[in-house]
């Protein structure tokens, strides 16, 4: 297990109204190790599905048997329903495969526009699969970006309560909040509100660029945070996000996956509220 300090200060104490924005978030915790098909994991082998299908991407072909084939993607992350049941599974649903093309790509959305790896989800039944790897015989094959590369590791989820980065509130709960950080040095974007690290759902942070409106894709309606990739698990800002159980561990611990995004930055994977087989919209900040 891991446990992530309780905050030092209640802040719905001194600003109530934030108590209604209050979301729980779920830090995965990696740390390298060697997990089974059957386990959520990030990087290491997946579950093998009957008719699920390794992604490629057309866009970074490389040469096989002297020709060049779409690009098997990289397996990132897989998360079972009985685990991490805060992801919004479709009803006939249990397994999240989560894959990336390990080059950079560009990709236009109305409001923003995102540089990194491009993402696929799968979403998967994972009753009568076999306990064995759906392995990739091209993986690790140039040309890939090396900081793509995600190490196996197993996970100990935590639940933990986040509150909005200041952008996301209304104009004047925003400003009183502000305030009153700046009166009692509270600290508020780097230890109460964002969690750092890999996790699941919660708030989003902007601290990269101004706030974005992202929509899906395929039907413009709203999207929700689904999944960060983060370089680190905290950052020399605040200790707050460190793990109790980790002091005595930072090389094992600060950048557990391997995996370097945006120049150390965090990579998110937003889905749509209403049909989250919707194409993902993808942000780095």
């Amino acid at each position: 297990m891991r446990t992530t300090p309780a905050p030092a200060v209640d802040i719905t104490t001194i600003v109530p109204e934030l108590a209604a924005w209050r979301r729980t978030t779920v830090r995965l915790h990696p740390r390298p190790g060697r997990p089974r098909p059957a386990d959520s994991h990030i990087g290491g082998p997946l579950l093998a599905v009957a008719g699920a299908v390794r992604p490629t991407c057309a866009e970074h072909p490389m040469e096989h048997d002297g020709q060049l084939v779409p690009r098997p993607m990289e397996s990132v992350a897989q998360f079972f329903r009985r685990d991490v049941p805060e992801i919004p599974y479709p009803a006939d649903c249990d397994l999240l495969q989560v894959h990336w093309c390990p080059n950079d790509h560009c990709i236009e959305y109305p409001d923003s526009e995102y540089g990194g790896p491009a993402v696929s989800l799968a979403w998967l039944d994972s009753t009568g699969a076999a306990d064995e790897s759906a392995d990739n015989p091209f993986s690790r094959v140039d040309p890939y970006e090396e900081s793509y590369t995600v190490r196996p590791c197993r996970l100990s989820p935590e639940r933990v309560v986040e509150f909005p980065y200041v952008e996301e509130l209304p104009g004047e709960l925003m400003t009183r909040l502000v305030a009153a950080d700046r009166e009692r040095g509270l600290r508020y974007q780097y230890a109460l509100s964002v969690a750092r690290g890999w996790k699941i759902g919660g708030w989003a942070s902007w601290h990269a660029t101004d706030k974005r409106n992202l929509t899906c894709p395929d039907c413009d309606g709203a999207v929700e945070l689904l999944l960060k990739a983060d370089s680190s698990e905290w950052d020399g800002a605040s200790d707050r996000w460190w793990p109790l159980e980790d002091r005595d561990a930072l090389d094992r611990a600060y950048e557990p996956t391997g995996a370097d995004v945006g120049r150390a930055g965090e990579l998110r994977v937003f889905v749509c509220r209403d049909d989250v087989r919707h194409q993902p919209v993808l942000d780095i900040q």
